[in-house]
């Protein structure tokens, strides 16, 4: 009988013994297969980011590519919206205006600045005589200036010399933007 007991002791053991290293064994592959798992999980995260962060990466290639034309578009802008007033450069340059568009500016005055949020707006009233077409002209070229100009208003009267002259008085605004101003901001 010890022998029976022996051999019974030895199986309750062997198949103790069996279920601990199965249980063992389905543990480990539990614990690999959540393991791999996160790893794919991080991977798929890892491929995203690089994907978003190759787009990235082309879209300041291609900004690169643009720098010129970019830094040609700021020095247009700085021109239409100058550090400062530069009156005499304006009434300089609208007489250039006046002269290819064969009118006479016959006044300039500035009125009080108005200052506004990042520039300062310097109201105008101009007085040209000439022909309605030249007028035409003059506007046109005002608005396509290398200097930004704001037309507000045009009143037409009858010119000194009757028609075709005529008169115009044109209320506008300038505008430019003082260095210590930018700074602020």
């Amino acid at each position: 009988m010890d022998l029976e007991k022996k051999r019974s002791q030895q199986t309750i053991i062997s198949v103790v013994l069996g279920a601990a290293i199965l249980a063992c064994m389905i543990f480990l592959l539990y614990n690999q297969a959540n393991a791999l798992k996160e790893a794919r999980f991080q991977v798929e995260q890892e491929e995203s980011t690089l994907q978003k962060e190759e787009g990235r990466l082309l879209q300041l290639i291609s900004l690169s590519k643009q720098a010129p034309e970019l830094e040609e578009r700021k020095a247009r802008a700085e021109e239409l919206i100058p550090a400062f007033p530069g009156e005499s450069l304006l009434i300089t340059g609208i007489q250039d205006l006046a002269d290819k568009s064969k009118t006479d500016l016959l006044d300039v005055s500035f009125e009080k600045r108005v200052p506004k949020k990042g520039y300062d707006e310097m109201p105008i009233k101009l007085t040209f005589e000439g022909r309605y077409h030249g007028l035409l002209i003059l506007l046109d070229n005002l608005q396509n200036w290398k200097r930004n100009v704001r037309v507000n208003e045009v009143k037409v009267s009858k010119g000194s010399e009757d028609l075709p002259q005529i008169k115009a008085e044109i209320t506008a605004a300038a505008f430019y933007q003082e260095q210590g101003k930018e700074a602020q901001k």
